[in-house]
Parts: structure tokens; sequence; C-alpha cells
């Protein structure tokens, strides 16, 4: 499908099948969050939903893609945890 660039761009994603190496404390937290390897951490709220997660970025992400990994990040670059994009 051929679209415009700024369709790339999404603020949100799901995601499910998450692991967690630091559990969260809270039912919603602040962090960093990557969607590719080789991207740049981005600002992000994680918010606990059931077996899912919602991840709402600061700033859009361009191409979040359906069954790659999302991976969360402290300040220091700790990985918090992860999960497979919906």
């Amino acid at each position: 499908m051929v679209g415009e660039e700024q369709e790339l761009y999404r603020k949100i994603l799901y995601a499910n099948h998450v692991n967690w190496i630091v559990e969260p404390k809270e039912n919603s937290i602040s962090c960093y969050a990557k969607i590719r390897y080789r991207a740049k951490e981005a600002l992000a709220t994680v918010t606990l939903e059931k077996e899912n997660v919602k991840v709402e970025f600061a700033e859009s992400q361009r191409a979040i893609t359906p069954g790659q990994s999302v991976v969360f990040y402290d300040k220091d670059g700790i990985v918090l945890g992860g999960g497979i994009i919906q």
C-alpha cells in the first residue's frame, strides 16, 4: 500500500507476551522504550492492561510494526522488560 510519509508515525502501541525483569510497582510507569534494535530510546508511558500493556510515546515513532519487540529501559539504560507489538 502506498501512502504519505506522515502515515507511518504513531504515538501509541499495544504489546502482549510481556516479560518484566524489574516488576513495576504501579499500574503506569514512565520509562524509555525502543521499537527497533538500532532505534534511539524514546520517552514513553507504559500502562498495564490485564495481559497487555499500552505504550504511549512522548513523540511519534516511525513504523511501529506488529510482531516486533518493544523493550523498556530506565533512565540509566537498564532493561526493565519488553513485549511483542500487536
